[in-house]
Order: C-alpha cells, then sequence, then structure tokens
C-alpha cells in the first residue's frame, strides 16, 4: 500500500512539472554586438556582363598578368652640387679698373667661355703720390731743356761740316743724342697729359682671360668698376657633369648596391621621367644629428638640373623579388585612391579586382597584390568598363 501510494505522488509530481513548463514562455536570446545592413562581400560587389553589340563597340582588350622580377626601390632626396675642383674663381692680380672694352665675351651669368677667351681688362692704377703733377711738370721741362740744347749742338757740328772744320762722327753722335731728347720730351708730355686726365691709371690694360672651358656661374665686377689686388672678378664652373648628393640612413646606405645606378628625377613635377646617374667616389661625409651618411652620384652632361637644385632620387636597395606586372593601362582609380582592374572571368564577363600597386615602370604597373598569374585583365578599355559601372559621370 505504501509503493502504490508513493509511486502515484510521484506521478502526479512529474506531471504537475510538465505542466508548468509548458506553459512557461521560452527565453529571448540577446541582441548582437554589432548589425551590418545590406552587406556584400567584395569579390561579388562588381562583376559586368556586356552584351556582344557593347564588348564590340567598346573594343576591349585583354593583358595576360605575368609574374617578373624586380629590385626594391624608393624616392630619396638629394642636391645637384658641383664636383670639388670643377669651380674656379678668377682673381684680379693687381689693383686695377674694370674695363670693357675690346673682349670678346660678354661678362653675363650663365654665357658660355671657352679657354683663352678675354672677359674683361684690367687698367693698373699707380701708387697715389703726393708731388705727381709737379714731378711730371719737371720731367718735361727737363726734357725739353735738353732737347733744346741737343738741337743747338747738331746744328753746329753740322755747319762745321759744311766749313771743312768738323767730322761725321761728331754729326752722327749729336744727331743721336738729339733723337733721344726729342722721345725723352715726347714721352715726358705724354705723363703730364694722362696725370691731368687720370693721375692714378696705367697707360696700357691687362686681360683677364677665362682659364678653362665652362659656363660663368658668378661675376662680381662691372666695367667702371675699381677693385683691388686678389678681389674675385668672376667664377667658371666647368662643363663637365654635375653631382647628386644623397644623404641615407646608416642602415639604408650600406643595403644598397654599390654599382647600381639611380634615377634622378625633378621632385615636385611627377611627369619628368629623370635621367640615369651613375655611383661615384665622394668625399666621405655624414650627419650624426640626422644618422645619415652621404652618397655621391654623376649626372650626364646633358642633364638640365642647376648647382643647389633639390631633386627626387630613386635608389635601389635590397633583392629582387617576384612581381606581379600588368599594363599601365589597365589600372584604374576610385574617388578614395583605390586602385583596381577588370578581370575576364569568361566571355562578356568582367569582375573588377582591388590591387595594391608598388610603383609604374614605363608602361607597366608593378603589384605586389592582385590576380594571379595569367590572368587575363583588361589593358584597352578598362576606364569604359569603369564608366558603364559607375556612370559616365565617374
Amino acid at each position: 500500500m505504501n509503493d502504490n501510494l508513493r509511486l502515484l505522488l510521484a506521478s502526479a509530481a512529474l506531471a504537475t512539472s510538465l505542466a508548468c513548463r509548458g506553459s512557461a514562455p521560452n527565453a529571448a536570446p540577446p541582441p548582437p554586438a554589432a548589425t551590418v545592413s545590406a552587406h556584400v562581400p567584395e569579390a561579388t560587389l562588381a562583376t559586368v556582363t556586356l552584351t556582344p553589340e557593347a564588348e564590340s563597340r567598346l573594343a576591349l582588350k585583354v593583358q595576360p598578368v605575368r609574374k617578373r622580377s624586380a629590385l626594391h626601390t624608393h624616392v630619396a632626396g638629394g642636391e645637384v652640387m658641383v664636383p670639388s675642383g670643377n669651380a674656379l674663381i678668377v682673381t684680379a692680380p693687381v689693383a686695377g679698373l674694370v674695363d670693357g672694352a675690346g673682349t670678346s665675351r660678354a661678362l653675363r651669368v650663365g654665357a658660355s667661355v671657352s679657354r683663352g677667351d678675354v672677359l674683361l681688362r684690367l687698367v693698373p692704377l699707380a701708387t697715389v703720390d703726393r708731388d705727381l703733377r709737379a714731378q711730371a711738370l719737371r720731367a718735361v721741362e727737363s726734357a725739353r731743356a735738353r732737347a733744346e740744347a741737343s738741337a743747338a749742338r747738331l746744328a753746329r757740328s753740322e755747319t762745321l761740316l759744311k766749313n771743312g772744320a768738323g767730322t761725321e762722327r761728331s754729326v752722327e753722335e749729336a744727331r743721336a743724342d738729339n733723337a733721344v731728347a726729342q722721345a725723352e720730351l715726347q714721352a715726358a708730355q705724354t705723363r703730364l697729359d694722362m696725370v691731368g686726365k687720370a693721375p692714378l691709371e696705367s697707360d696700357v690694360s691687362m686681360p683677364v682671360r677665362v682659364p678653362r672651358e665652362g659656363v660663368l656661374r658668378q661675376v662680381w665686377v662691372a666695367p667702371g668698376q675699381s677693385v683691388a689686388a686678389g678681389a674675385p672678378l668672376f667664377e667658371v664652373v666647368g662643363v663637365r657633369a654635375n653631382w647628386v648628393r644623397v644623404p641615407l640612413f646608416v642602415d639604408e646606405a650600406f643595403s644598397l648596391k654599390a654599382d647600381a645606378p639611380v634615377r634622378v628625377h625633378a621632385l615636385l613635377s611627377g611627369k619628368d621621367p629623370g635621367v640615369e646617374a651613375l655611383p661615384v667616389m665622394g668625399p666621405p661625409a655624414a650627419d650624426p644629428v640626422a644618422a645619415t651618411v652621404d652618397s655621391f652620384y654623376e649626372l650626364p652632361a646633358s642633364a638640365r638640373f642647376a648647382p643647389g637644385q633639390r631633386v627626387g632620387v630613386t635608389v635601389t636597395s635590397g633583392e629582387a623579388k617576384d612581381v606581379l606586372s600588368v599594363p599601365s593601362s589597365a589600372v584604374v582609380y576610385d574617388a578614395l585612391g583605390g586602385a583596381w582592374v577588370y578581370v575576364q572571368q569568361r566571355e562578356h564577363v568582367y569582375a573588377r579586382n582591388r590591387v595594391d600597386v608598388l610603383r609604374a615602370e614605363g608602361a607597366e604597373v608593378l603589384l605586389e597584390r592582385g590576380p594571379p598569374e595569367g590572368a587575363s585583365v583588361v589593358a584597352a578599355g578598362a576606364a569604359e568598363l569603369f564608366g558603364t559601372e559607375f556612370g559616365a559621370g565617374h
């Protein structure tokens, strides 16, 4: 009897528990931490399907993605400089007055000059004498007196010879003394005239010639100017090629290839293809504050860079690695600067894939990340596909 009662009570308790569980509401799940509306994976974001007629009108051309070996390059800042010994400063050998008359070249900055060209003449200046004019007058009067005395002696000698009392020798000596006296009188008179017009100027001018072929970079004098001895007159820069000094971070400098050329181009234009410069052995120089070491490269003679100009220098470092290569016309850029290419998935179907551009080299663009090697990308007509996808305004 007790066992039956226990079984009955257990059954009643179980029935009651099931009834209560069935009547209780289900517990609500917790809300999500973030909600993304209309999320579409990037791989299926942009697929353009063209009709055969539309593809024919666009004249699309595809080209496979290639893989090639490329060195790591980056752009550093450099400064164009004149190599040591390639710039000469010509100074005045004596104090004088600059005279531009009778020169073969114009004294103009930027003019090309050849060795031996006379750029200016220097009229030496005499030292200042206290009684310069008085001494010149004295010299004239003394010379005139000697000339008169020699003329009278010559006349007497000729008269004696005519009367048969003189000799030919005495006449010749008197004639020579008279010529010397006349020459001294003329020189004294010329000196007196110069003292009246320009008391300190010499009666001769000294030509100043160009010591080497080159270009005039600086001119410090002008015709009519007085200069002291040793004063700089002009500077000539040789026609040999200039150098480019590139300060590089110490660790980066030792990773460069010692014999690798660099590309020197304008710093801000962005359209200058640049010229190739070869490494040269320059003076060892470093900056301990900036932790840089200077490297030097020689520009070709045809390079149009002025000394002191800041330029961009594309240097090569590290070992070569395999990268992807596509035509530059295959890459399009969105409004945020993202780079894309269109990959042909199948006939008339093109998918837009994101790429990471490493750099541009001529007509090619090197990619760090992009479609696999051998994939066909649109090489001609990518911009038209981009406009078809986003509208003509893009």
